[in-house]
């Protein structure tokens, strides 16, 4: 996105996928919470060989980080990580950097 001061890149924030509506607004389960980044990986996972896609989730300590959580968190990474040579697990900021980088006309301006 452009503005006066130069270019802004949005990274997504997911909501769907996202411990603070799935939890307590939506009050879905952890284990629902689960199966919701399992399925969700699977199919980004399916889709990623046609096209670069960004699986993000929306974590909060004071969410997830409750310990009667933290049990279906670990699952539901480490089930993620059973694919860790197809993806490249990294943060926000990286990807924007790594956009940064490629050729102006690879990232459309806004």
């Amino acid at each position: 996105m452009r503005t006066r001061a130069g270019r802004i890149m949005s990274v997504p924030y997911p909501l769907e996928l996202n411990d603070i509506p799935a939890m307590i607004s939506r009050q879905q389960s952890a284990r629902d919470f689960e199966d919701m980044i399992r399925d969700q990986f699977d199919e980004m996972l399916q889709r990623s060989e046609k096209y670069p896609l960004v699986f993000a989730v929306s974590l909060h300590p004071f969410v997830i980080g409750q310990p009667f959580r933290m049990q279906v968190l670990r699952r539901a990474l480490d089930y993620v990580l059973q694919k860790r040579e197809n993806l490249w697990i990294t943060v926000p900021g990286e990807i924007a950097r790594y956009c940064a980088s490629l050729p102006a006309s690879t990232v459309p301006d806004c």
